[in-house]
């Protein structure tokens, strides 16, 4: 039922609007995905934040699930300003904002600094934001640039969110594409697709085959 009533609003909708295309259909609401699915099973028993490596043991006040492609770029790539209106221009906003591959631990404080930028390449010249802790991560007010072992875990998420939703690439493709070559999938990646897939029901094609992203078109 939910695959017609996307098939519908697409067809209604404006050729300028991005539609959904798949994606995964079992988490719809992202608070409750976020406090039952996410830490309590994904990072049950702890792991290691995205952007700055920092080991963790399970859920804190500390830490947050960050998304990669944010809340406020989907309602900009959607043309809505409310929770209702996105869930108007398209019924798989819900389902969306709760999909885990989107999802990566994060320390709150590095939060706050990635939710206002988007991602870009700032420079050598620019220092760590965050050295005090040891993070590798460079950011100004515009750009934020994650340290290398991260950019392609960030690429094949934004990537993933483009292919499975139809949002468009926010920033440049090439870099993108540059940063998923860079840092290919290791072992901790590819094992989080697994149990994505487990608790979600879909995978990251390009976790599985890194190759698809040469493919890709810039909007």
């Amino acid at each position: 039922m939910r695959a017609v009533a996307i098939a519908l609003t697409c067809l209604a909708a404006s050729v300028a609007q991005p539609c959904f295309s798949a994606g995964q259909d079992q988490l719809k609401d992202a608070k409750v995905a976020i406090e039952q699915v996410f830490w309590p099973k994904l990072y049950g028993k702890g792991g290691n934040t995205l952007y700055c490596d920092q080991p963790f043991t399970g859920e804190s006040s500390q830490y947050t699930a960050s998304a990669v492609y944010t809340g406020k770029q989907v309602k900009s790539a959607l043309r809505c300003m409310t929770e209702n209106q996105c869930r108007v221009v398209n019924p798989a906003f819900d389902y969306l904002l709760a999909d885990l591959h989107n999802l990566y631990p994060e320390l709150t404080r590095v939060e706050l600094a990635r939710r206002n930028a988007q991602f870009g390449e700032v420079g050598d010249d620019v220092p760590s934001k965050f050295a005090d802790i040891g993070c590798d991560l460079k950011a100004t007010f515009q750009l934020i640039e994650p340290r290398d072992a991260a950019k392609g875990d960030v690429a094949r998420a934004i990537f993933y969110m483009h292919q499975e939703y139809g949002l468009p690439i926010v920033g440049q493709l090439q870099m993108y594409q540059r940063w998923n070559e860079l840092d290919p999938p290791d072992a901790a990646e590819k094992t989080r697709n697994e149990q994505i897939e487990m608790l979600q029901g879909n995978r990251n094609a390009f976790i599985d085959n890194p190759e698809l992203a040469k493919n890709l078109k810039q909007d």
